[in-house]
């Protein structure tokens, strides 16, 4: 059996932060496996972009729970009407090949409302899972965002579960920020701040926006002043003071505006800092951990199940949601254990040859793992990515 791993798709409905645009590779992909035996397909979380879409757009800032419960089939099918023979692609694969389609969390709520779940299973032909275990290889699939502190769950003090931070900090700046700067720059730019790879370079991204064109407004100050209004709001209050009790004294500086803009904005480069440190290794540790523990504990899977988890055997860790793929040997007592990073197939924007005064470049690599049990029981993993980036991608 050889299984196939993805990540990260985004397949979207076509709005402003939709940039996936690689059916074909995509077609290409399903096409080529569906005439081979014993083939299955795991897409490993956020396969397709319900957080950033129209359809939750237009229920506003609502509350988390009723957002999950009230969204209907409309926010799918207007993700399938955007990318009708990709769709069509997914249900022959699985007709003949079994497809896993885990949650992560740009479309967690899937997870948590069956009418969405069971139009998914039908779109795609998929089964849903909140992560995927497959004991007789030991390999563990989960999304990877349960271990993210702005994109996982928590509860409070009487049980009650507090939702991502991260989810309502998307859907705040969409109002606050996105439809602002979509009335100033071409369509494509809007989602590239999105995409800045490491996340602290946003700022020079923003500098270079300024310098390319002639806008009439400093819109790092007018994203620093959204987030900082952002950070006003109950829902962020709540939510830090369940994972921040001891600062919060020190939020009060800037949800205040003692410190105006200008500490408004050294903290959220510190913070953002501190994030964008962890983004590039914070996995693979928690894979490690993994390695030596098989276990994951019940707060770290807080809104996917219940209780804990335990892994009887595990050779390999297969996360995503970083937007960085890799594949990395990890001794363990003398045994050689297996992560995986599917990446993204979404743009990712970074700095050209890493220095600012080059401009950014957007590019896609387009990554998938396969991973093999041959009948000697002998692990094999195989890993392939394609670049691609074009002159027009540069800014």
């Amino acid at each position: 059996m050889r299984q196939i791993f993805i990540s990260d798709l985004h397949i979207g409905d076509g709005s402003a932060k939709d940039d996936f645009e690689f059916d074909e590779e995509l077609i290409d992909l399903l096409e080529h496996f569906s005439t081979q035996p014993d083939v299955e397909l795991i897409i490993v979380g956020d396969g397709l972009e319900l957080l950033e879409s129209r359809a939750v757009k237009d229920f506003g800032l609502t509350s988390f729970d009723v957002l999950v419960s009230s969204l209907d089939g409309t926010v799918l099918s207007n993700i399938e009407s955007r990318h009708p023979r990709l769709f069509e692609s997914f249900r022959k694969f699985s007709k003949q090949h079994r497809i896993i389609y885990v949650v992560g969390n740009h479309d967690y709520y899937v997870l948590g409302n069956q009418r969405l779940k069971d139009e998914l299973r039908n779109l795609l032909g998929c089964e849903v899972m909140p992560y995927y275990y497959n004991e007789d290889a030991g390999l563990l699939a989960m999304h990877g965002n349960q271990f993210d502190l702005i994109n996982k769950f928590s509860k409070d003090g009487d049980g009650t579960i507090v939702p991502p931070l991260g989810d309502y900090m998307t859907r705040y700046m969409m109002f606050h920020f996105d439809e602002y700067l979509e009335s100033l720059v071409p369509a494509e730019i809007l989602s590239d701040y999105d995409n800045v790879r490491p996340s602290l370079d946003v700022f020079h991204w923003f500098e270079r926006v300024l310098e390319v064109y002639d806008l009439g407004v400093d819109i790092l100050e007018l994203w620093v002043g959204a987030f900082l209004k952002m950070m006003q709001t109950a829902e962020a209050r709540i939510w830090m003071k369940k994972n921040f009790p001891r600062l919060r004294c020190l939020s009060k500086v800037f949800l205040n505006k003692w410190g105006g803009i200008t500490l408004g904005s050294l903290l959220v480069r510190a913070v953002m800092k501190i994030r964008g440190m962890r983004r590039s290794d914070y996995l693979f540790r928690k894979a490690k951990r993994l390695f030596r523990e098989k276990a994951l504990t019940a707060d770290e899977l807080i809104g996917y199940t219940d209780g804990e988890l335990r892994l009887p055997e595990l050779n390999v860790v297969v996360f995503g949601h970083i937007h960085h793929h890799a594949f990395r040997v990890v001794p363990v007592k003398g045994q050689n254990k297996f992560y995986i990073n599917c990446g993204t197939w979404r743009p990712v924007v970074e700095k050209v040859n890493g220095r600012k005064k080059y401009g950014f470049q957007k590019k896609a690599e387009l990554f998938y793992a396969i991973v093999s049990v041959p009948r000697n029981g002998d692990l094999e993993i195989t890993t392939n990515v394609k670049n691609k980036t074009s002159k027009s991608k540069f800014l």
